[in-house]
């Protein structure tokens, strides 16, 4: 369902899903879950998780409690909780959240941010692989 990476939703199931053959551009807004497993251009907020499937893109920003991404991301992603890069994939953008993990495999270039409540750490962390994010 998402795109070949198994990860399920953390508190509960999905609202709203946008397809594998789907385009979306503008500004998508939810209280639940999301899943992108097509194209995306504009902002995405949800006060739920965001799981970025394997094969999808997303042009623009990203926020969510809890977010996964095993597709491809041109833009900030937010995540209030925690945030969570697969091998598969790919971000060219800052990273926001209270707990971050970037698997061995992926690729990443920006600036990240962890907020845990009453302390910031900030650290700029720079890691490239051979494969381009288009």
């Amino acid at each position: 369902m998402f795109g070949g990476e198994k990860k399920s939703v953390i508190h509960g199931a999905v609202d709203s899903v946008i397809g594998e053959r789907a385009k979306f551009k503008g500004e998508l807004v939810t209280p639940g879950a999301v899943s992108v497993n097509g194209g995306f251009e504009g902002k995405l907020s949800s006060e739920g998780e965001v799981i970025i499937g394997r094969g999808s893109k997303i042009l623009g920003d990203v926020e969510g409690s809890h977010v996964v991404v095993s597709g491809k991301v041109n833009g900030n992603i937010t995540a209030l909780q925690s945030l969570e890069i697969t091998k598969s994939g790919r971000v060219n953008g800052d990273l926001t959240g209270g707990r971050i993990s970037i698997e061995e495999g992926s690729s990443y270039r920006g600036r990240v941010r962890v907020e845990t409540g009453k302390s910031e750490i900030e650290e700029e962390i720079i890691i490239e692989d051979k494969l381009p994010i288009a």
